[in-house]
């Protein structure tokens, strides 16, 4: 057992935790979407938050641990250089797109007992946060390819510009559907 063998397997085990915590958050925003008392989107909200906090210690468990592995045996190879540049992006996309939304449902439920108000109900199905986890989830899955396939700069790029297009389209369907469903019926 090496010290490298140790990160390797921390990195493995964030990464889970990192894709543990999106899968959640999916599934939370999902539920957000289909809450209809103030009880409901407090739960939800609750695991959102738990998530969140899961995936920093994820984040930050995988930026220790890659540092590591890149400083004792990669080195300023440009797949890691790329993959650093996604975790920004990661992060930039979370607080553009899922964070506003999110502050604005945790500041609106406070107030929510019972049947959902139609204001909370239009901020459950802001289409920001389909959009940011679906994209991040995207990303993430980027950024796994490429650890293991290690491409060049050019391949980096283009696996990371293909997985934001792949998470822009997947969410463009159900904002649809977010609309029609906010939209009072004639």
């Amino acid at each position: 057992m090496t010290d490298y063998s140790i990160a390797l397997f921390l990195h493995i085990v964030a990464a889970l935790g990192f894709f543990a915590a999106l899968g959640a958050e999916w599934t939370a925003v999902r539920q957000l979407r289909r809450a209809t008392t103030g009880e409901q989107v407090r739960e939800w909200m609750g695991v959102a938050a738990g998530m969140r906090r899961l995936g920093m210690i994820s984040m930050l468990t995988l930026l220790v641990s890659g540092f590591y592995m890149m400083a004792t045996v990669w080195g300023g190879v440009a797949w890691i250089a790329v993959t650093l540049a996604a975790l920004a992006l990661l992060i930039a996309l979370a607080l553009a797109l899922s964070g506003p939304p999110m502050a604005a449902i945790a500041r609106a439920m406070t107030a929510e007992n019972g049947p959902l108000s139609p204001s909370l109900a239009a901020l459950l199905h802001d289409s920001r946060l389909r959009l940011g986890i679906q994209t991040r989830t995207a990303v993430a899955l980027g950024l796994v390819f490429l650890m293991t396939v290690k491409p060049d700069l050019v391949g980096s790029l283009l696996a990371i510009a293909i997985a934001v297009v792949l998470g822009l389209a997947s969410a463009l369907p159900m904002m649809g559907q977010g609309r029609a469903q906010q939209e009072p019926s004639a």
